[in-house]
């Protein structure tokens, strides 16, 4: 029977604890891949309209910033519930002057967190939006969620900013033209009303993309 020394041992050990951890990481990133394809093949399709974003960051070379109308739409939702809560809570205490500006300054900036919102499916698949919603089965507006033509959108705040799964659609470097004409974006909404870019397309809701030359 052969004998192994110690360090050989360790050696082989390490081997296979390093196979483990490669294979480990391959079938997450699989599988992760996986997810993305069926969320793009199954996903509910919707379009959402770009809202205006400052001319100077707008083409950075290889992507586009975004920025939607609905995130707008949301963001004054939450800063008026905001306001809201601000001021059921300020009229349960006595405040002065100096504690009333401290609290109306708090709520200037929006807090990290996650979110859903119901749209309203009109002609062409475009989103509208309709109302927030707090959490998932816990809120009636949920019922509006389940109506033919609504459907429940995941949105994130982060640093201030409303975002649908991305701000930015990056596409190969010298095509920025192609992108110029942009108004919608078309998403791909799981089961669970995450959201997931797909597309640009023009006002017209045709599809932008690289004209392919015959002569290459």
């Amino acid at each position: 029977m052969p004998k192994f020394s110690k360090a050989s041992m360790m050696k082989n050990l390490n081997n296979i604890i390093l196979v483990g951890t490669l294979v480990l990481i391959l079938g997450l990133v699989n599988w992760q891949i996986y997810q993305k394809e069926q969320h793009i093949h199954h996903g509910e399709l919707i379009y959402l309209e770009l809202a205006p974003v400052d001319p100077r960051s707008l083409m950075q070379g290889d992507y586009m910033a975004l920025r939607f109308q609905i995130s707008n739409d949301v963001r004054t939702a939450l800063k008026q519930r905001q306001a809201d809560e601000e001021l059921a809570r300020t009229n349960k205490q006595d405040n002065d002057s100096s504690d009333e500006s401290e609290a109306n300054q708090q709520w200037l900036q929006l807090p990290n967190s996650d979110g859903f919102v119901i749209v309203t499916v009109e002609k062409g698949n475009v989103g509208k939006y309709k109302a927030l919603v707090n959490t998932i089965g816990k809120s009636k507006d949920n019922d509006i969620a389940l109506a033919d033509n609504k459907m429940r959108l995941q949105y994130r705040v982060r640093d201030g900013m409303i975002k649908f799964a991305t701000n930015a659609f990056f596409f190969q470097e010298g095509h920025a033209s192609v992108y110029e004409a942009a108004k919608y974006g078309e998403f791909r909404v799981n089961k669970q009303g995450a959201v997931l870019l797909t597309n640009m397309f023009d006002e017209d809701l045709n599809k932008l993309e690289p004209q392919i030359s015959l002569q290459e």
